[in-house]
């Protein structure tokens, strides 16, 4: 743990740690890191140094100017009801192979112009 202006004992041997008013560090009680608040001018920014789970009885909303999300191993979105998708403009999707499956029920594409179909080989009711 690097000096500090002030640092406050916590339950279950945790410490917060405040560095020069513009850090603040929570440290486990083995002496790791687990949570970082960097206080910048742009706003705060959270770092974890574990993984973080949020869980709420009732519903999350984030809002902002631009929303990313990255997972360096991969995504998964997953719901026990349905799912939409909705953009105002385009959207995109790219990747190396594009699945589509239903697993009971129709695929509908619905279109107000045209519907393009575009590639080296068009093969429609192939295994």
């Amino acid at each position: 743990m690097t000096p500090t202006a002030s640092t406050l004992a916590l339950a279950h041997g945790q410490r917060l740690a405040v560095d020069a008013g513009n850090v603040l560090r929570l440290f486990a009680a083995d002496g790791q890191t687990t949570l970082t608040v960097l206080i910048t001018p742009g706003g705060p920014v959270l770092q974890f140094s574990g993984g973080l789970a949020i869980h709420a009885e009732g519903s999350i909303a984030l809002s902002g100017q631009t929303l990313d999300l990255h997972g360096r191993e991969g995504v998964a979105i997953s719901t026990g009801g349905d799912l939409r998708l909705h953009a105002e403009r385009d959207l995109h999707s790219v990747a190396r192979i594009q699945n589509i499956t239903a697993d009971l029920g129709n695929v509908n594409v619905r279109a107000n112009d045209d519907v393009r179909i575009d590639g080296e080989r068009v093969m429609v009711n192939c295994e």
